[in-house]
């Protein structure tokens, strides 16, 4: 008999089984309790797998933004798109499409992936450095239960052998040595590799990251011999981020002087612009001599 379970009272061998106040008595096979629960979440979301997916995601993400306009980029595109597409534009409104990067669920794929980058490569970070600071193990005293194997006999000296194997082997290998034996190993870098990658992708989403809360967005027509000063009411259309503030913007100025415009005058694409060029007059404090560029 269990020591988890006593019979009833008055009970006959064919009856049934109480429980004797075991905690973990009354739980189905699979069921996790709240800390259980999280922690196997929390395992799930910082797996390598998942973040693989969560990075597609966002790539997914991004082609809307990429396809359809944007009205933090181009407000009046944006406008002439939504009066040539009227039924289009109330679904396309109603899942942020026109704002794909400040949408919420695109939001939440970047907060995921970032989570799911730092739990999987910060730990992996400590466990490299500990392994790469570790001495190699230590040779076996039975040569043959490795898989690659071989064995001389010499007349020389064993510290005579073991210092040249040590030379040898310091030349692409960490080597540790002992007593009456060499150790050395080598691949480090291979991982070193993998978490410079993942480093650089989370590197690259803090500052998108960094750059959607502080930075700002505008637009603004100038006609040849306008000026333009950096400050709110200069521009035509703004997309702050949710941190910004207009104290932080850059102090410059500048003066349209001309425009040209280089047109393809043969192929097929005659007509076309190819290139375009405006001198202009800048000030980089709205103070002082002007500079042209």
């Amino acid at each position: 008999m269990s020591t988890s379970d006593v019979r009833a009272e008055g009970s006959e061998e064919t009856g049934t089984w109480q429980p004797s106040g075991d905690r973990d008595h009354h739980r189905r096979a699979g069921e996790l309790t709240a800390w259980e629960l999280v922690r196997w979440a929390w395992r799930q979301l910082t797996s390598m797998r998942t973040a693989l997916v969560l990075l597609l995601l966002l790539a997914l993400g991004a082609i809307p933004g990429s396809v359809i306009p944007q009205r933090g980029v181009d407000a009046l595109k944006t406008q002439n798109w939504q009066a040539a597409h009227p039924r289009l534009t109330p679904i396309y409104d109603r899942l942020g499409l026109f704002g794909v990067y400040h949408s919420p669920w695109f939001a939440a794929i970047y907060l995921l992936l970032m989570v799911s980058l730092v739990g999987c490569i910060v730990p992996r970070l400590f466990v490299y450095w500990r392994g790469y600071r570790a001495d190699p193990p230590t040779a076996p005293r039975n040569l043959t239960r490795l898989p690659d194997h071989a064995a001389y006999t010499t007349d020389e000296e064993p510290e005579v052998v073991l210092a040249r194997a040590s030379r040898s082997l310091s030349r692409r290998h960490r080597v540790a040595a002992g007593d009456g034996w060499v150790a050395a190993e080598r691949g480090q870098l291979r991982e070193a590799g993998n978490l410079l990658f993942h480093l650089s992708v989370l590197v690259v989403l803090v500052g998108f990251g960094i750059g959607s809360l502080f930075g700002y967005k505008g637009g603004v027509i100038l006609v040849v011999g306008n000026g333009f000063s950096n400050s709110l009411t200069q521009y035509d259309d703004f997309d702050p981020g949710g941190l910004f503030r207009a104290s932080k913007m850059e102090p410059f100025c500048f003066t349209v002087n001309d425009f040209k415009v280089q047109w393809l005058d043969t192929g097929p694409r005659q007509g076309m612009a190819s290139g375009f060029q405006a001198p202009i007059t800048y000030r980089e404090s709205c103070r002082g001599d002007p500079s042209t560029r």
